[in-house]
C-alpha cells in the first residue's frame, strides 16, 4: 500500500481539468487499496477541511493562505510515503517544501501551461519573482534562466518546481513545449495521459451544432471561436454554437456576442453536472477546441467517445496528444478555424472518429492509476525508499 498526500491550488471540487484528474486518480487508487490525503483550497470564510484561500479570477485556481507549520504538522501526522503536487501555486510549493522537510519523494504533474496563461493574466514580472522567492524559498533554484522579462520569471518558477520534484508527470508528450529548461529535466519525465471524465457512447450526427465544453474564458480561445463561428454562419446559417461550462466575468461574453451579431445563434449552458455533460455531447455534430494553453485536453477524449469529429488549433498539443492523428487541425485564425469546422460538418465519413473513439476508449481510469503508481514507485526508488 502507498500513502499519497495530494496538493492542489485548484479547488478539487471545482469544474476544471486538474480537479477532474485528481478525483479520478484518488477514486482509482482507493479501489486498488492505496490511501490518499487531498489538501486543496477552499473559501476564505468557513473553508471546512480545505485551506483558506482567495479567488484569483483564474477559474478554480485559488491563492492559498496557510500557516506552514500547521500544514506540515497535519501531513506529518498522516505519514505519507509520497507527495503528489498538482499545481505550481502557493499550496503546491508548500507540498514540495513539506516533502523536502519530511524526507519523502515528490511527484509533480505539469497540468498548467504557465507561459500560456501569463499571456492572458497580466501579473507584473516583479510580482512573479517575489512570489517565487517567497513560496519557493525552501526549494532549490533549479536550472539557471537568463533574462529579466516575464518569460524568464515564469521559467525560473517552473525550474524551481522541476528541480524539487523526483518525478515529473506530463499529461501529453509535448506539454513542456514552451519551457526552454525542459531538457535538463528529461530524465525525470513520465508521460501519463489523463482519461476522459465521462465515458458516453457514440450517437448519430445531429443538426449542425458546434460544441465547446470547458471554462468560457479568453485563455481557452473563446474569442477566436466566436470570430470563427461568425465566419462559419456565412456558409452555414443554420449552424448553432453551444458553449457548455462556467463563464468567466472577465470575458464579457454578452458584449462579445452582441458585437458579432451572434446573440441569437449561441447557447450558453453554464456549468453542467452529471448526465447533462454526455447529453451535451450527444446534441452536437462537431467539437471545437480553440485553446492553445491546454496540456491535457480531457474533453477531447470525451468528445471522441461520443463519436464527434474534433477540430483543434494547437498543433503543438496535437503532436503529443494520444488523439493527435485523429483530429482535424486548423490554424489559430478565424478563417482557418471556420473552414475546418465547415469541413467537419460536411464530412459524413466515420473512419477518423472511430479511430479517435478507440484511442479514447483504451485510456481507462484503471490504466491511469496504474501508470501513476509507477511514477510513485519510481520516485520512491530514486529517493532510496523503493
Amino acid at each position: 500500500m502507498v500513502r499519497i498526500a495530494h496538493f492542489s491550488d485548484a479547488a478539487v471540487d471545482g469544474v476544471n481539468g486538474i480537479a477532474t484528474s485528481v478525483r479520478l486518480l484518488v477514486d482509482q487508487l482507493d479501489e486498488l487499496g492505496h490511501e490518499s490525503l487531498v489538501t486543496s483550497t477552499g473559501p476564505l470564510w468557513r473553508p471546512g477541511d480545505r485551506v483558506p484561500s482567495l479567488d484569483t479570477g483564474m477559474g478554480d485556481f485559488r491563492f492559498a493562505l496557510f500557516p506552514m507549520r500547521g500544514l506540515r504538522s497535519r501531513i506529518e501526522r498522516w505519514r505519507p510515503d509520497v507527495a503528489h503536487v498538482h499545481t505550481p501555486g502557493p499550496l503546491g510549493a508548500a507540498g514540495l517544501s513539506v516533502a523536502k522537510l519530511m524526507g519523502i519523494p515528490a511527484v509533480y504533474t505539469y497540468h498548467t501551461d504557465m507561459h500560456g496563461y501569463s499571456a492572458f493574466y497580466h501579473f507584473p514580472t516583479p510580482v512573479i519573482r517575489a512570489g517565487t522567492a517567497l513560496y519557493g524559498r525552501r526549494l532549490p533554484r533549479g536550472e539557471k534562466v537568463a533574462g529579466w522579462r516575464k518569460y524568464a520569471a515564469v521559467e525560473a518558477a517552473n525550474a524551481r518546481v522541476f528541480e524539487a520534484a523526483d518525478v515529473i508527470v506530463l499529461p501529453t508528450a509535448t506539454a513542456l513545449r514552451h519551457c526552454r529548461t525542459a531538457g535538463a529535466y528529461a530524465h525525470k519525465v513520465r508521460v501519463i495521459a489523463t482519461p476522459p471524465g465521462h465515458r458516453g457512447a457514440p450517437s448519430p450526427r445531429a443538426d449542425p451544432v458546434v460544441l465547446f465544453v470547458g471554462r468560457i474564458c479568453a485563455e481557452k480561445g473563446i474569442p477566436l471561436l466566436l470570430d470563427a463561428f461568425k465566419v462559419l454562419l456565412g456558409f452555414r446559417p443554420d449552424a448553432r454554437l453551444v458553449l457548455a461550462g462556467p463563464v468567466s466575468p472577465r470575458l464579457g461574453l454578452r458584449r462579445r456576442l452582441s458585437e458579432r451579431g451572434l446573440t441569437g445563434h449561441v447557447d450558453v449552458t453554464g456549468t453542467l453536472h452529471g448526465a447533462e455533460v454526455p447529453a451535451a455531447y450527444r446534441s452536437a455534430s462537431v467539437f471545437a477546441f480553440p485553446s492553445t494553453t491546454d496540456t491535457q485536453g480531457i474533453v477531447l477524449h470525451e468528445a471522441a467517445l461520443a463519436g464527434l469529429p474534433i477540430v483543434m488549433v494547437d498543433r503543438g498539443l496535437a503532436a503529443g496528444h494520444p488523439l493527435g492523428e485523429a483530429v482535424r487541425l486548423a490554424d489559430p485564425a478565424p478563417a482557418s478555424l471556420a473552414s475546418a469546422l465547415r469541413a467537419a460538418l460536411a464530412d459524413t465519413g466515420e473512419r477518423t472518429t472511430e479511430k479517435a473513439r478507440q484511442i479514447a476508449y483504451g485510456l481507462t481510469p484503471a490504466l491511469f492509476a496504474e501508470r501513476t503508481l509507477g511514477a510513485y514507485r519510481a520516485a520512491l526508488s530514486r529517493a532510496g525508499r523503493g
